[in-house]
């Protein structure tokens, strides 16, 4: 079994995945999927569309794409959301999570720039995560730029604002499918009409499933999301807490339904009381 140099084990992709979120047999086994996903947030279009509460001089709630002059981790850039609370999360085509310092739409941001890689595929060098500096200035409601370093290469990015639905979001309600990137497990999610929901992954004939719950909440009018989810303690699996951000779609990113022509949510997992965690991509769709 591989380790990352963040100190926490990898699970292989054949792992089961809610044992290894919710360590169903030992400690270890949790350390296979952290997400930086607290919570994928989408947006209808541009960020002035949001509709949420912010803060500072601009409404910056939306859906974005985040470009990189110099390679973080295995790519250039990525899609994802800023929420209300200034979260601003994304991923590439590889199921990588990019998480930037706090944007509120005040002028000026720095902080921390952090990757991390989808499970069972490291970074470059065998790493899972990378932190690095990052500046920026907000000049409008739809201009984000700054620079940072990434392992001592200086580079420069930028925000644009895009739009991955056309249209109202789909309210979700009922039964849905879903994909935890770099893990094997068939996980179900049922939710009400408020927001909330409930699941469980797959159950096996050596392993029960372990249950969770959750509310997923819209940020205001936009196409993004918060996302609270818990994982229930039972004789197999231990009590987590975790948050992310999410947007919708009509597009099979990943290709989890073969391409199909309906509405997912991704859904990026930042935060987890469980520090082993690292952040992950969820894609729920029908």
């Amino acid at each position: 079994m591989r380790q990352p140099q963040t100190g926490s084990y990898l699970l292989p992709a054949s792992v089961n995945l809610c044992g290894a979120m919710m360590s169903r047999t030992a400690p270890f086994l949790v350390s296979a999927i952290v997400i930086a996903v607290a919570g994928l947030t989408l947006s209808c279009g541009s960020s002035t569309s949001g509709g949420g509460q912010h803060q500072g001089s601009y409404n910056v709630v939306g859906n974005w794409q985040v470009g990189f002059s110099v390679t973080v981790g295995a790519s250039n850039g990525g899609m994802g959301a800023i929420d209300s609370t200034g979260v601003a999360a994304f991923f590439d085509t590889g199921g990588n999570i990019f998480q930037l310092p706090t944007i509120t739409g005040t002028s000026t941001f720095s902080g921390s720039l952090n990757a991390y890689a989808e499970n069972a595929n490291p970074f470059p060098g065998g790493v899972y995560s990378l932190t690095d500096s990052a500046q920026g200035t907000v000049t409008s409601a739809t201009t984000i730029g700054g620079t940072f370093t990434a392992l001592g290469t200086p580079g420069t990015f930028n925000l644009v604002p895009f739009s991955p639905l056309s249209g109202a979001n789909v309210p979700l309600s009922g039964a849905y499918r879903a994909k935890f990137l770099g893990f094997t497990d068939v996980v179900n999610f049922n939710f009400a009409s408020d927001g909330t929901f409930t699941g469980s992954d797959d159950p096996s004939i050596q392993i029960p499933g372990c249950g969770f719950n959750g509310t997923l909440t819209q940020q205001g009018s936009s196409n993004v999301f918060d996302m609270t989810f818990s994982t229930m303690a039972s004789n197999s699996c231990i009590a987590t807490n975790e948050t992310g951000i999410a947007f919708q779609s009509k597009i099979d990113y990943f290709n989890v339904n073969n391409g199909a022509d309906t509405n997912y949510f991704y859904v990026m997992m930042l935060t987890s009381t469980l520090q082993t965690v690292r952040p992950y991509v969820i894609v729920i769709y029908q």
